[in-house]
This record gives C-alpha cells, structure tokens and sequence, in this order.
C-alpha cells in the first residue's frame, strides 16, 4: 500500500483507509493513486474539496489535518500538518505544522518548533487525500441520475477515468458536493434578479443570498432599482436610508455566512451610473485618507466634497502629543542631540502642520464585496462630449396610488430607469453632475483602492443570448468580476 511522505511524517493508508469505512461517500486509496498536487494546489484540494470527517469521530493522535495556522476575523490562513496530541477535555490539539507554513506562524516558540496548539473547531481531517478519490466520489454523484443500472456503471466509470486523468476539471463546487450526500449548490456563482424595492423585497433578497452562500455559492446583486438616500417612504412617513447602505447590509453577509471547507463567500455588487447614489457608493470603499483629501481639494462638484467629507475623520492632536512631535523638531536645529532620524521629524512636522491624524469612517463598510458600476452608453457618451449628466430615478414621491401600485409590482422586473421612462411613469432628476467628473472620480478611486470596477451593461445586454429567452443582464457574479 501507497503513503504520502510529509517531512518527517506520513500518513498511514491502511490505517486511514480503515477509518473511512464509516463514510460511503468516501473511496478508499487504492494502490494506483498518485495525484496528491503540491503548494497551494493541494492546500486548496485538501482545504475546499476533499471530504473530511467533520464530526471528528476518527480524528486521533497521527492523524494529517488541514487547520488555521494563523487566525484573522476575515482572512485565516490555512495550513496541513499532523497531530501531535488532543486534549478532549479543552477541546484543543498540538499540531506538528508542515514547514511550508511555518512563515506564517506569530509566536516565535510555535515558529521554532513548529507545534501550534489550536482548537478543535480550527481543525478538520481529510479523508480524501489524494485526487482520484475526489475523481471518484464525483463520478459516484453525477453517474446517480441514471436509472439502469448498467448505464449508471458506465457513466460511472467513463466519469472517473476523465477526471482522474484531468482531462475534465469541473467547478469547485461540484468537486466539493458532487457525490458528498450533502445540501450544497454544484453551482459557484450565481446573479440575483434585482431587488424589489421594499422592506420585504430587501429582506427576501437577503434570506436567498444567504441560503445561496451558506450552499457554496458566489452572488452577484445590482441595487440600483433601490430609492436614493432621503428619499420619501410614504408607508412610513419617513426617508430612505439610501441603496447604499442597504447594499452594505448584503454585503455583511460574506463576514457571517460561514462555506464548505474553509471557502469565503464572495459578492459582486453595482449600481447604474445614473443612479442618485452612485456618488456615494463610488467613495464608499475609498480607505486612503489622503486621496480623500485629494478629492476634496481639487474636485469642482460640491456632493463628491460633501461625501468625500462624510467618509473622511480628522483626529486632533492631544497636548501631550504636540508636546512630544514639537520636543522632536526642535532636535532639528541641534543634529546629533536627539538621536531622530531625518524621516522622524518629517513625520513629526507633518503631524504638527495637520494638527492631527487622518482615517476614514467606517472602514468596514461593503468590504464584504467587490463593488462595480454599471456604465451606460449614454453616460460614456456625455463624457466624450464633456456633457452634464442627469441623476435619477422614478419619481415615487410624487406617485399617485395607482402608479405606486405598478411601481412596487414591475419596477424590480424593469430595473431600467430608461425603459420606466418610456413606460410612460414619472422619473425624477435628482441632480445633474459633469459627466467628467463622475468619470474621473471612478478612476481615481479605482486606482487607489483598487474599486469600484466597470460594467459596460448596454453592452452586456445587446450581446447576450439571454434576448431570445426574453431576458436581460442584470449584474455579473463575483466569478466575472469587472475592472
């Protein structure tokens, strides 16, 4: 029988092999299976896609696991290695970490040694550690649908011999549910309808973008069929927070909703660039206070000073601290007194001029997602022509009952503020903005923060197949990121 070295470490194949008789959707290593990968390729088949005793009802002192070898609240890094000893009682176990990973390791005796101690909950066993099992368990699954039996062994072994051989590789999805006997989606990335616009629309839309990640799924979600910011809520008597906000709180979801293995959701978010808010949800991902003060220094459009202002906090100086930056400078006119280095009191005398710090507010905001508009011709066309450019959206403020009652039954299956228009319903310019500036200002905070990205959805939508089904591109799923 096979085994895989690991240092000085080895898995133990028969003994595995014993150990997944009590899973049937796992197939035992067999002799001629040699697809183990290597790097970040096997972390990624062992961590996402191979199946693993969850339960821990086989997990035992020797045993190879996948763990966080290094937590963080967003971004945990995963590592393998063996155990070394398990402590029921604390819930805990010493693990020998593979060296590949040891550079990530923060206490200097855990870097030296090697031996992380972890809790349970951090750590998972694989059962399938070699690639062909997986080949397996996904033929098992999609050879199911077939009725005769005969048939099925056909499929059955026509699948296994093009996955094992990677002549076919499908989703990660599949390679992770395909066959597990689990409730996951075969599908990674899926794009949401647009939302209707209310507080039951919004709260559905987020129950199924949370079934859809807790399943496996990636989402794609386009808010600009949401009201803008202050806009009246007449069923309330009071004003809308605004799509943006909203869209944070979807957005959320990605830092709750835990995947399969250690997979992160993930979440495409837009906003059509005629939308009243589009100003705000441009900035809103900005985290480089500098380039915020750039805007407001140089930009001609008051909201984008206004917002870049809102996102924008100015910490001042205490008097202990003037106190210490100005006893640094001073060492300026004394060199070799003070011991501070030239950029030290550069620093100081930087800090002394601004009175203070500069961060953002919120700095977690929609950091759940990555954030695109969605670019019309219309607007690309009045930057060519250096045009001003119309904010805008139904006029629900000033509907009658009747046209409120088509708004909240088709507005969601529209999404067009155009095709409304053309309806013949009421639209409501918010505000006109030089198309350049609007333009300018997603460079700019692409550039630095690297978002939002662009969605030429025009043409998105005359090139799509999805005419002749009657259909429309609302968004892109997080697979189609746009940049």
């Amino acid at each position: 029988m096979s085994t895989i070295v690991e240092e000085k470490n080895e898995i133990d194949v028969d003994t595995l092999n014993k150990d997944i008789t009590l899973f049937p959707q796992v197939h035992p290593i067999t002799p001629d299976m040699h697809i183990t990968h290597s790097g970040v390729s096997r972390l990624v088949m062992l961590d996402r896609y191979a199946f693993k005793d969850t339960e821990k009802k086989t997990l035992k002192k020797g045993d190879f696991v996948v763990l966080t070898v290094k937590a963080d609240p967003k971004f945990p890094a995963r590592g393998y290695g063996f155990i070394h000893s398990i402590d029921w009682v604390n819930h805990q176990a010493e693990i020998k970490v593979d060296p590949e990973f040891s550079s990530v390791l923060d206490k200097e005796e855990e870097a030296n040694t090697g031996i992380v101690r972890r809790s349970l909950d951090v750590i998972d066993k694989p059962m399938e550690v070699y690639f062909e099992q997986i080949a397996k368990r996904n033929a098992t699954g999609l050879s199911e649908v077939e009725t005769d039996p005969k048939k099925q062994q056909e499929m059955y072994e026509k699948f296994t011999s093009e996955l094992a051989s990677l002549n076919f590789i499908p989703a990660g999805r599949v390679l992770y549910g395909a066959g597990s006997q689990t409730d996951v989606t075969y599908f990674n990335c899926y794009v949401m309808p647009y939302i209707q616009d209310s507080r039951e629309g919004i709260s559905d839309h987020r129950k199924q973008v949370m079934e859809i990640m807790s399943r496996g799924g990636g989402v794609g979600t386009n808010g600009s069929t949401l009201r803008p910011r202050n806009t009246l809520a007449r069923g309330v008597n009071g004003k809308s927070s605004g799509s943006v906000s909203w869209l944070d709180d979807i957005a959320k979801l990605t830092h709750l909703v835990e995947q399969g293995g250690s997979r992160r959701g993930a979440q495409m978010i837009m906003l059509v660039d005629y939308h009243p808010d589009i100003i705000e949800f441009i900035i809103s991902k900005m985290q480089n206070p500098r380039i915020l003060r750039y805007l407001i220094e140089n930009t001609e459009d008051e909201q984008i000073k206004q917002l870049a202002q809102e996102k924008l906090k100015f910490t001042p100086l205490t008097e202990t601290e003037m106190d210490l930056y100005q006893g640094i400078v001073n060492y300026k006119t004394m060199p070799g007194l003070g011991g501070f280095t030239k950029e030290a009191i550069q620093e100081a005398e930087k800090k002394l001029r601004n009175g203070g710090t500069y961060s953002v507010h919120n700095p977690e905001f929609l950091t759940g997602a990555n954030i695109s508009v969605c670019i019309t011709k219309e607007f690309m066309e009045a930057v060519e022509n250096n045009e001003m450019y119309e904010l805008r959206f139904p006029d629900v403020e000033n509907y009658t009952t009747e046209e409120m009652q088509a708004y909240n039954e088709n507005w969601h299956e529209i999404g067009d503020v155009r095709k409304w228009e053309e309806m013949g319903y009421g639209v409501r310019v918010y505000r006109r903005i030089r198309a350049k500036e609007l333009w300018n200002l997603i460079n700019i905070c692409a550039t630095y923060s690297a978002e939002p990205g662009i969605f030429f959805i025009d043409n998105a939508n005359e090139m799509t197949n999805a005419k002749a089904y009657g259909d429309q591109v609302v968004a892109t799923n997080p697979c189609g990121k746009v940049a």
